[in-house]
């Protein structure tokens, strides 16, 4: 366990942070920078190769120095006899994960779809999934959208 502000003791107030993943279009990445800047919001891309980051690590600057360098992802971890592992090391579907949003959280999903910008998977860090990496928390998020969409047919 990590002490102080990262189990919900701490003094300072954190800055709200959305984490994007697989936001390849621009249109759409700029609106989200743009919304969020004029909110407050602080946007962060996640790379491929921070995916074996705790959550928590990626949304916060103090986090990320504690955890350090260890959890990134290197090169002969994702690769297997030359060929990259898409199934334990990459997913393609942009995710969205909001940290530390708090009342924030509705006008963000409200201008989401205000503006049209479907993303499916969507989570809020908490404090069972902030210490999770990326992979395992797209993992949780699929399944559970999956299920979530298999009920409404």
């Amino acid at each position: 366990m990590i002490p102080g502000k990262f189990q919900g003791e701490g003094k300072m107030a954190l800055r709200p942070t959305v984490l994007l993943y697989n936001f390849t279009d621009k249109r759409r990445r700029t609106k989200m920078n743009t919304y969020c800047a004029m909110n407050g919001i602080r946007v962060r891309t996640v790379d491929k190769e921070q995916y074996g980051k705790p959550v928590l690590a990626l949304a916060d600057k103090e986090a990320d120095v504690l955890f350090g360098e260890e959890q990134i992802f290197s090169d002969d971890e994702i690769r297997q006899n030359g060929e990259r592992k898409l199934e334990q090391s990459d997913f393609s579907e942009e995710m969205l994960v909001m940290c530390h949003v708090g009342s924030k959280m509705n006008g963000l999903l409200d201008w989401l779809r205000k503006e049209n910008v479907i993303v499916p998977l969507k989570a809020v860090m908490t404090q069972t999934n902030q210490f999770w990496n990326s992979l395992e928390l797209y993992s949780e998020i699929k399944k559970e959208h999956e299920q979530m969409t298999e009920k409404r047919l």
